[in-house]
């Protein structure tokens, strides 16, 4: 009895390092959390089968590595949030109808972004973006996330980037606070903020900040697609995400 108890801890045990590793890395393949556990990659493969049965990760398409699905958020998923999920959609969908780019909705999650919900590009040539619904990313190198950090209440704003751990992604990454200052200036005299390849190589991002009364952020949508379309439609992008941001903000209570 107790070898079977303590082979259901042990189930238990390895089932949630494999979330966490996921929740933590994703997109990841199997060799990679096998490695990040210390799991067996044969052990590894029979619970991402059991957790992809089950809705909770699913397996990128056309690709060897998994994600947490949105159906984890029923763990942490809070209702200020789903509400504005609630509130936002149509204008994302008709974003993404407008475009036929890829569109984001993001919160700020502690001292990262938050993806709320995504809607992957319509378009014969699109990119695969790294973001899923559920999944985090970084701040200063993000469009989402710059247009979050640029209407930030100015004490927030200064603690946060205290704690903010600059990586290089592209050659193109600020990672320095005074730069990325210097970029917050720009984004606040335009209204809106553009990630110029700087988390993924050849991803550009448009972003513009979701405001309570027209003050502090509490979200932001986007729409991202490969560099030279997005150069090329970058005035008519620009309006549209505009227009949306100015439709969802006239909801927010």
């Amino acid at each position: 009895m107790e070898e079977q108890d303590e082979s259901k801890v042990s189930t238990v045990v390895r089932t949630m390092s494999i979330l966490e590793t996921l929740a933590a890395c994703a997109p990841i393949g199997i060799t990679e959390i096998s490695r990040a556990t210390g799991i067996h990659k044969s052990t590894v493969f029979r619970f991402l089968a059991t957790l992809c049965a089950l809705g909770y990760v699913y397996r990128l398409p056309d690709s060897d590595q998994y994600a947490l699905t949105v159906k984890m958020g029923i763990f942490t998923t809070n209702p200020r949030d789903e509400k504005l999920l609630e509130l936002a959609l149509p204008y994302l969908e008709r974003l993404s109808r407008s475009t036929r780019e890829t569109v984001h909705l993001a919160v700020l999650l502690d001292d990262k972004l938050g993806y709320l919900h995504k809607i992957e590009s319509t378009q014969s040539l699109r990119v695969v973006t790294a973001s899923y619904t559920g999944g985090g990313g970084p701040l200063y190198c993000t469009g989402l996330g710059k247009a979050m950090l640029a209407w930030m209440d100015e004490a927030k704003l200064r603690t946060l980037l205290g704690r903010i751990e600059y990586k290089h992604f592209t050659t193109t990454t600020i990672t320095d606070t005074e730069s990325l200052l210097k970029e917050l200036e720009k984004i606040r005299a335009v209204g809106y903020a553009i990630d110029n390849g700087e988390h993924e190589e050849g991803i550009v991002c448009i972003a513009a900040p979701l405001r309570k009364g027209g003050k502090y952020p509490i979200a932001a949508i986007s729409i991202a697609g490969p560099a030279a379309r997005m150069a090329k439609n970058m005035e008519y992008y620009t309006a549209e995400v505009l227009e949306q941001t100015r439709e969802i903000e006239r909801l927010i209570p």
